[in-house]
């Protein structure tokens, strides 16, 4: 047994990994609804454990954000289940399989269905790394002969030698058949772009880093690879494979059909957060290399992600559009689920040239005109790692700032 997966040993009770980092709440006292501060202290590495670590998603939520709404909400029966209507890369998935309960997604992006279906599928590792090793002799025997794409796009973005690589190892991987492994194997292909390209690792928008040292592109995917191979080993041994989990390329403001069976126990959602970012540009550089794959993965649905909502700039147009969009949003989700059913919605206010937007009181007022019933605000703390375009005075919801972080919960 690897270490990430050892149960830790607190007053003789063996706690899971994904149990180890839940938020650390403190109630408000005389609140109504209650109200409670959640802080979660921990590290990015800390809370990137098992298969969260496979796909670096650029504005996702803390894990055990999940985690702590599934262990409050469980859901009454086996045939209920958790919908993540914003789902991102997948977290709150992993979350819901790790402890049995049934779980969908909903996403407008194909790449994030993909990354949240391969976060949570079974795959045969063996096989995983059998191919590895076919790719690895029919990559260096190819590589040299590759004629890569030389437009703008990949010349500002790779080197010559990165980009002939990585069209080489896309072409590989283009024709192995569709299977788990396949869709494994792509997603540590799209893990590594950002890491083999000019761009800054860390940063949320792609940004040239004039000093950073290039990776060799194979020797970043096999270490991918074998990286992934060991934590989804690790995942596999703690969840009930029989447990559904599945995220749908589609669109949050009118559901598919199959949710009307009322069985919607808990929607957990993580909307993106008003002048931060719009996340098709922030994956420019994964959507120009998956771009062969789309009309495999996207069903149809070619370029849906062009239709994100948008958060960014919050210009008043903008603003107007984007709260119309969460009203239908939670609208869909109350018509599907049954009374007693909860609604998370995870949000943060923002600033705009110095102002305070307060979303989350605009949300509040929103949801109860749905019809939803308040339940419990929870407030949550940050600790962000600053970077360069990291933008502290957008990001502080610390101590007595008046910008807040929320995890609001209602009731149908």
């Amino acid at each position: 047994m690897s270490s990430s997966k050892l149960p830790v040993d607190l007053f003789d009770e063996k706690v899971e990994i994904y149990r180890q980092f839940l938020p650390l709440i403190r109630a408000t006292n005389g609140a109504q609804p209650q109200t409670n501060t959640w802080d979660i202290p921990y590290t990015i590495s800390k809370l990137s454990y098992l298969t969260h670590s496979h796909y670096r998603y650029y504005g996702k939520f803390p894990s055990v954000v999940a985690g702590q709404l599934l262990e409050q909400f469980p859901p009454p029966s086996n045939e209920h289940y958790v919908l993540d209507n914003f789902c991102g890369s997948g977290t709150t998935l992993v979350e819901a399989k790790l402890r049995g309960i049934k779980s969908y997604g909903i996403d407008i992006s194909w790449l994030s269905c993909l990354a949240s279906n391969v976060k949570v599928n079974t795959v045969d590792t063996k096989k995983i790394k059998t191919e590895l090793t076919q790719i690895t002799n029919v990559f260096y025997k190819t590589v040299s002969s590759c004629v890569p794409p030389e437009d703008s796009f990949v010349q500002k973005w790779f080197t010559k030698e990165a980009t002939q690589a990585l069209f080489a190892l896309r072409e590989i991987i283009l024709v192995i058949p569709s299977s788990n492994e396949k869709d494994f194997l792509l997603i540590a292909f799209i893990g590594i772009l950002r890491r083999v390209s000019k761009a800054f690792d860390g940063e949320v928008r792609p940004h040239i880093n004039k000093n950073k040292k290039q990776r060799e592109v194979f020797e970043a995917f096999s270490k991918k690879v074998r990286d992934m191979c060991l934590n989804h080993e690790d995942y596999m041994d703690l969840i009930d494979a029989n447990t559904f989990s599945k995220c749908l390329l589609g669109s949050n403001i009118k559901l598919p059909s199959l949710f009307d069976d009322g069985k919607c126990h808990l929607v957990i959602s993580h909307p993106p957060y008003l002048n931060s970012f719009n996340y098709a540009p922030v994956f420019s550089l994964e959507f120009y290399w998956g771009k062969p794959f789309e009309q495999e993965y996207a069903d149809g649905f070619q370029d849906l992600q062009k239709k994100e909502l948008t958060a960014h700039p919050a210009s008043d147009k903008v603003i107007d559009a984007y709260f119309k969009h969460l009203e239908q949003c939670y609208k869909e989700t109350y018509r599907i689920q049954s009374t007693g059913g909860y609604l998370a919605i995870v949000i943060g206010d923002c600033t705009r040239n110095g102002e305070l937007i307060t979303v989350l009181d605009r949300m509040v007022e929103i949801v109860k005109g749905i019809g939803y019933k308040p339940y419990e605000f929870n407030y949550r703390t940050t600790h962000y790692g600053l970077g360069k375009y990291a933008y502290q005075h957008r990001a502080d919801y610390h101590g007595d700032a008046q910008k807040k972080d929320g995890i609001l919960v209602f009731q149908r």
